[in-house]
């Protein structure tokens, strides 16, 4: 019975400390050859209640870097203005960056010369300088986009009918999902895409506070620190724009 319990309580601890995008398939060493420093790139803007938009802040936005498992976001959309999935299928794909998903729902659509299309006849300011799409995951290392372009398309959605219905289907701190163990302090509030590749890691997405809805995009390339250390980085990041909104008296 002993033993039981422990592996019991063993399973427990394994199911809550796992995570989606720390496996192989994700950090798989590409051997990338490049000259390139480590590279961060971050847009915030903060869309007020009656829909006037303030720009928080802006490093290198118009920087090409591997969007990783970002890059899911453009396929959710383009799914969902479709009609191509359900939101069963997308959130599991969203929440638990399920490659093969986001793969199949790409090349059921047209494939990413038919998403480039579809963004830019949304109006998104594609072109070979801000996005350039190898597949729906964003597991291949010839995905590029920009913050810039991340950003505009977050804002595009946070402006659509669809936008509460999409945001639940993104991944959330204390739920089952690649946030589930972290930001627990913005449960509730925050709805991300993660990304994870051997030297990137990433988060996009939208954050509730009491002064409108924080859309953002913050990119982290070639990196020399581990991703576990990015991934600390960005999240004191989330939390001093936060503090920045809610803190405010204005």
């Amino acid at each position: 019975m002993k033993n039981l319990i422990f592996i019991l309580c063993l399973f427990s601890y394994s199911a809550q400390a796992y995570d989606f995008e720390s496996t192989p398939e994700f950090l798989f060493d590409s051997s990338e050859a490049s000259s390139q420093s480590e590279t961060w790139s971050q847009v915030f803007e903060l869309i007020a209640a009656d829909g006037s938009n303030t720009l928080m802040t802006s490093s290198f936005p118009d920087v090409l870097l591997k969007p990783a498992s970002t890059m899911k976001i453009f396929t959710a959309w383009w799914a969902i203005q479709n009609a191509f999935r359900t939101d069963t299928y997308l959130a599991e794909m969203l929440k638990k960056s399920v490659n093969y998903m986001a793969d199949d729902t790409a090349q059921g659509l047209g494939g990413v010369l038919a998403m480039e299309d579809f963004f830019r006849d949304q109006g998104l300011p594609i072109s070979d300088d801000s996005f350039q799409a190898a597949d729906g995951s964003g597991l291949s290392y010839s995905n590029k986009t920009t913050c810039k372009v991340q950003v505009e398309l977050l804002k595009l959605i946070r402006r659509n009918k669809h936008y509460d219905r999409f945001k639940e289907l993104m991944a959330q701190p204390g739920e089952t999902g690649t946030l589930q163990n972290r930001l627990s302090s913005l449960k509730g509030r925050l709805f991300a895409k993660t990304g994870t590749l051997n030297k990137t890691a990433s988060l996009s997405g939208f954050l509730e506070t009491n002064k409108g809805t924080i859309v953002f995009c913050i990119l982290s390339d070639f990196l020399i620190i581990p991703v576990s250390e990015a991934r600390i980085k960005i999240d004191r990041i989330i939390k001093k724009h936060d503090s920045l909104v809610t803190q405010s008296t204005k």
